[in-house]
């Protein structure tokens, strides 16, 4: 059978306008964004602040649905199991790209069983210090760690996440001796470390900036390449001599993996337009988030960025998180 121009073109025009409406009028009258932690943390207030604009923006109710535990396992399988139809999104941070190193034994691929579909937004890392501690910066922290035979304490809002690695990282460019005290959650650690009994600690910047504006901490360097917006009067590491490290915890949309790519790119479009409205990026600033509007391919780009910065580290660390 032999097609003509003009047979051709009508039949690519209808294709394009059948997956274009497909995007457009997803199978469900509700949108999930499952949120792999307990309410009321960071991503579970940043995500309710991007379901608001969805809402309107998709045409669809738009929830947002808890489902902690694991170190965000659980729920981050249970989008990876569901219909890959676009109703069901997962919000987690790149972290999970350095997953497959650190679990033995994990239920799913990041990398071959989710989809990226957009940027949500970063909030930075700032190692930080108790006023009393006698450095002021990178350098002078190397070298008080130097200056004693046992090294500097310090902690971390969790083992084996991105702070704690990034740490472990200064500590073999620059050879000082850095020993982590694993606490149960941030909280108690930030607690330790304003009394005293910690020498530093590396956290995200939405908990630390208002104790660092308040005097009972003081920040020696945001681990990133570029000065925060959040925070523009806190120098780099790039700054400081230690070139090409982002530590910053980095929110992103994923679906699950056989999502039809004109579903992720309608979902996708949808919020890169919300991500960069002004007003949320105001109302995201106010919680310690850097917004962060990205297409599908950057998304994965920084998923294999953080798979390949720390993926080493892991390894020669031995951490486990199973």
């Amino acid at each position: 059978m032999r097609w003509t121009n003009a047979a051709l073109a009508a039949g690519v025009s209808l294709g394009m306008s059948v997956g274009s409406a497909w995007a457009q009028d997803l199978p469900c009258s509700q949108v999930k964004l499952i949120v792999p932690y307990p309410a009321g943390g960071a991503t579970d207030v940043a995500t309710r602040v991007v379901a608001e604009r969805l809402d309107p923006a998709l045409k669809k109710s738009v929830i947002v649905e808890n489902r902690g535990g694991a170190t965000g396992n659980i729920g981050t399988a249970a989008v990876v199991n569901a219909p890959a139809d676009g109703c069901t999104l997962l919000v987690n941070a790149t972290v999970i790209a350095t997953f497959v190193y650190s679990f033995s034994k994990l239920s799913y691929d990041p990398f071959k069983d989710l989809a990226p579909v957009g940027g949500v937004g970063v909030t930075p890392t700032i190692m930080v210090a108790a006023p009393t501690t006698p450095a002021n910066n990178i350098k002078e922290l190397v070298a008080l760690a130097k200056s004693k035979p046992e090294g500097l304490n310090y902690s971390t809002a969790g083992y084996g996440l991105q702070q704690h690695l990034a740490t472990e990282d200064i500590a073999q460019r620059s050879g000082a001796k850095f020993t982590h005290v694993a606490y149960r959650g941030g909280g108690p650690a930030m607690n330790d470390l304003m009394a005293g009994r910690l020498d530093f600690g590396t956290f995200l910047g939405g908990t630390t900036k208002p104790l660092i504006a308040s005097g009972k901490l003081k920040a020696l360097a945001i681990v990133a390449e570029k000065r925060s917006p959040l925070v523009p009067e806190i120098p780099t590491t790039t700054e400081q001599g230690l070139t090409g490290m982002n530590a910053g915890v980095h929110f992103m949309v994923f679906a699950p993996a056989k999502t039809p790519k004109a579903v992720v790119d309608h979902i996708g479009a949808a919020l890169k337009a919300v991500i960069s409205d002004p007003k949320l990026q105001e109302r995201f600033a106010a919680i310690g988030f850097d917004a962060t509007p990205m297409t599908p391919d950057e998304v994965a780009a920084a998923m294999r960025k953080a798979r390949d910065d720390y993926g080493p580290i892991i390894k020669r660390l031995n951490v486990k998180l199973d």
